[in-house]
């Protein structure tokens, strides 16, 4: 696998310890799906987001993504629009608070630990 590709890989599947799911492969299926990037610019979110994840090796916050299927749907802004005039909205946009609380790895902090926590 070239670097480029395993780049691509990576920025394109789910950063969740235990989540098989990545875009090409969501498209293929037909999922009603979306992926989300690290809220980087809000430190404490983000760390409470890396700790879901259960990453026991080295990542890049800055670089991941994770799967909509990891968040209720309290945690989207609600698009009126779409709901109004019927569609399903192309994007999906989490809150700024939003934080991924389902379909997550058993929480094992005593053995495992991240080295991914944004400083």
């Amino acid at each position: 696998m070239s670097i480029n590709s395993k780049k691509r890989s990576e920025r394109s599947s789910c950063v969740v310890a235990t989540c098989k799911h990545y875009a090409s492969k969501t498209k293929e299926e037909g999922f009603d799906i979306s992926f989300h990037r690290f809220p980087i610019k809000n430190i404490e979110i983000c760390n409470m987001w890396v700790h879901k994840c259960r990453r026991g090796d080295k990542w890049n916050p800055k670089t991941s993504l994770i799967y909509s299927k990891h968040f209720t749907q309290d945690s989207f802004v609600r698009n009126l629009k779409a709901e109004l005039l019927g569609y399903t909205p192309k994007v999906r946009l989490l809150k700024p608070d939003a934080v991924p609380t389902l379909h997550l790895p058993p929480d094992h902090s005593q053995s495992i630990t991240s080295s991914s926590a944004i400083n």
